[in-house]
């Protein structure tokens, strides 16, 4: 009998294929969504969020959709380590998004990775803010809570999640609050980064994180940016494949965005998304509304990134 989890991978991978011809690739980053039986792909908010001449990494919204938090910097992210902030944005009556604002409680330290939890209570991010009065020369994760007056004071998740020398990025949160995030080696990665998952204890804290098995983390590529579903059973990430990684390229590009489904506590083989989405660019930081089957993504073709948009229904 075929196990499940490589069952759902073959079915999955012939899902995503109905999204373009048999055998066709785009051939540069302009390519995708036109033609190859895709769904348009469109720029988020051009000048207002997605802006030229700026990077911009990790979109996130509130429940009702109407708010927007993603990170913004002048120079390439972890490149420069510089200063990066988080900025929101509501829509307006016209569909029209409103002008950025930063944050209450960013504009300081480099500030990164915002994701607002399926509820709203909570809002996850990354900073390079000092603990306890100590400078920080990495990553760590951090929570601020929904108030009637606000975001509130940003609050440290504790040495257990967060490890010293190590960055740890694009937090991610189920309906149960379990947490997903990267580790990556600071300041330059000289070890494989993979991604981690730390289960939600019945007083509200963390425990100790577990490195996601086989079916998401590979020992000879990085994986990233996981984006989980409430439910806790879909997973996306990026996958990069590194020229030094001595093996085949098995992506359209540098980086692409997978999918993995959960079955009896393990991910599923990990499924590139295809040409639809991924192409010779570098495809990261994926964001999915999921009731609207709608993915957002950041797409980097040789300039500063800007957010994408594309509908694309994942097997459930």
């Amino acid at each position: 009998m075929t196990p499940a989890p490589i069952l759902f991978a073959a079915t999955l991978a012939v899902a995503l294929s109905a999204c373009a011809q048999a055998g066709e690739r785009p051939s540069a980053a302009g390519d995708a969504g036109h033609g190859h039986g895709c769904p348009p792909v469109e720029v988020v908010a051009p000048g207002v969020i997605s802006l030229e001449g700026s990077w911009q990494w990790r979109l996130s919204f509130t429940p009702s959709r109407q708010q927007a938090y993603w990170s913004h910097s002048e120079g390439w992210w972890p490149g420069t380590r510089e200063r990066a902030t988080i900025r929101t944005s509501r829509r307006l009556p016209d569909g029209r998004w409103s002008t950025p604002q930063v944050v209450p409680f960013s504009g300081t330290h480099a500030d990164m990775d915002p994701f607002v939890s399926p509820l709203g209570t909570v809002m996850l991010f990354s900073s390079m803010r000092p603990v306890d009065g100590v400078e920080r020369g990495d990553m760590d994760l951090w929570l601020v809570r929904r108030t009637w007056h606000g975001w509130s004071a940003p609050q440290h998740l504790g040495r257990e999640v967060n490890a010293d020398g190590y960055d740890e990025l694009y937090p991610s949160m189920d309906l149960l609050g379990n947490l997903y995030f990267a580790r990556v080696k600071a300041p330059v990665p000289t070890e494989d980064v993979d991604i981690w998952r730390s289960a939600r204890r019945r007083d509200g804290s963390y425990g100790a994180p577990e490195r996601l098995g086989p079916g998401v983390n590979t020992p000879q590529r990085w994986e990233f940016n996981p984006e989980i579903s409430p439910d806790g059973r879909t997973l996306l990430f990026v996958r990069l494949d590194r020229p030094d990684d001595g093996l085949d390229d098995q992506g359209y590009g540098w980086g692409d965005i997978y999918v993995s489904r959960r079955h009896r506590g393990a991910f599923a083989p990990g499924v590139n998304l295809g040409p639809c989405v991924n192409t010779a660019a570098d495809e990261f930081h994926p964001t999915m509304l999921w009731e609207r089957d709608e993915l957002f993504f950041a797409r980097d073709a040789g300039a500063p990134s800007d957010f994408h948009r594309i509908r694309i229904r994942l097997p459930r």
